[in-house]
C-alpha cells in the first residue's frame, strides 16, 4: 500500500507523494470565497472567485508517486490553519443566524481556514445542486447551495474528551487551487456545478460566515481541534482513513497558540 508523506519543502511549497507543489496555505493572492471581516455582517460571494464556468476536461488518470495503481479514485485530505479567537455580535437578521450557525447575541468564536485536497486520481463530481436536493441545501450567508454536513469540527479537551464546541459544516465544493503539477491546469467545478478535480483543492477562509466553532464559555486551557472532511461519507473514496486532521491549541481568553508544527496542519495520507 502506498504511503503519502506531507512535509514542508520550503516557503510556499509542500511535498505531496514525493512531488513538491504550491502550498495553498501560503499563497498571498488568494481568490477565495470572500466575505466581510469577522464581526461584521454581509453576504459571502464565492462566485466572485477566479473560477471560470465549468468545462469538460480530460481527467489526469495517471497515478501520482504516492498512489498504488489499483487504488484509483477520489481521496480527500484535509488541512487547517490561520487560527484566531474573536468576540462578535450577531443580530436576528445576520446571515449567520439565518443559516443556524449561531443564535442572536454576542459570541466568542474560534476561527480557522479549512482546505480540502483531492489527492486521488479521479475527480469528485457532484454536479448541479438542484438535481440533488437530498444532498444540498441553500446557504443564505453564502448565497448558493452547500453540500450538507460535509465537514465536522470538534474541539477536544486535554484528556481527549469532547467539549460542547462542535459544528457540522456545509460546504460548496469547487476547484480553487491546482496542487499537482500533472493535474488539469483548468478548473472545471464551481458552486453552480460542484466537485473537486483530482490534483486540485478547495478552501474556506477563516473570515467566512460559519467557518468557526462557538466557544462562549470555554475555559482557558489546552485543546485539540479535530476537523473531518466528507464526514458523512457522502462521496465514495478509495480511503477514508486520512479524512481527519488534528491540531493542538492553547486557548486563553481571546488568544490562541498553536502547538502543532506547521508541517502537520495537513493530514498525511493513510492510503
Amino acid at each position: 500500500m502506498g504511503v503519502l508523506i506531507i512535509v514542508v519543502a520550503g516557503v510556499g511549497m509542500i511535498t505531496l507523494g514525493g512531488v513538491a507543489v504550491d502550498n495553498p496555505f501560503t499563497v498571498n493572492d488568494r481568490s477565495t470565497d470572500t466575505s466581510t471581516t469577522p464581526g461584521s455582517e454581509g453576504t459571502a460571494d464565492e462566485e466572485n472567485a477566479a473560477t471560470p464556468p465549468p468545462t469538460t476536461v480530460e481527467s489526469d488518470t495517471e497515478p501520482s508517486d504516492g498512489h498504488v495503481a489499483d487504488r484509483t479514485g477520489v481521496n480527500f485530505v484535509p488541512g487547517v490553519e490561520d487560527f484566531s479567537v474573536s468576540t462578535e455580535v450577531f443580530d436576528e437578521s445576520s446571515p449567520d443566524v439565518e443559516d443556524g450557525f449561531v443564535t442572536p447575541g454576542e459570541h466568542r468564536l474560534l476561527r480557522f481556514d479549512m482546505i480540502i485536497y483531492n489527492m486521488g486520481d479521479a475527480d469528485a463530481e457532484l454536479g448541479r445542486p438542484e438535481n440533488r436536493p437530498d444532498l444540498f441545501e441553500y446557504s443564505e450567508s453564502h448565497g448558493h447551495a452547500h453540500l450538507k454536513g460535509f465537514n465536522n469540527y470538534v474541539l477536544l479537551d486535554e484528556s481527549g474528551e469532547r467539549t460542547g464546541a462542535v459544528r457540522k459544516q456545509t460546504f460548496c465544493l469547487r476547484d480553487l487551487y491546482q496542487t499537482r503539477s500533472t493535474a488539469s491546469s483548468s478548473s472545471q467545478f464551481d458552486c453552480e456545478y460542484q466537485g473537486i478535480s483530482a490534483g486540485w483543492a478547495d478552501e474556506y477562509d477563516a473570515s467566512l460566515p460559519g467557518q468557526y466553532i462557538v466557544i462562549d464559555d470555554l475555559p482557558a486551557g489546552e485543546y485539540t481541534l479535530q476537523a473531518t472532511t466528507n464526514a458523512a461519507g457522502t462521496i465514495d473514496e478509495t480511503c477514508d482513513g486520512d479524512n481527519t486532521v488534528r491540531v493542538d491549541l492553547r486557548i486563553n481568553n481571546d488568544t490562541v497558540t498553536v502547538h502543532t508544527s506547521q508541517s502537520h496542519y495537513v493530514r498525511p495520507s493513510a492510503c
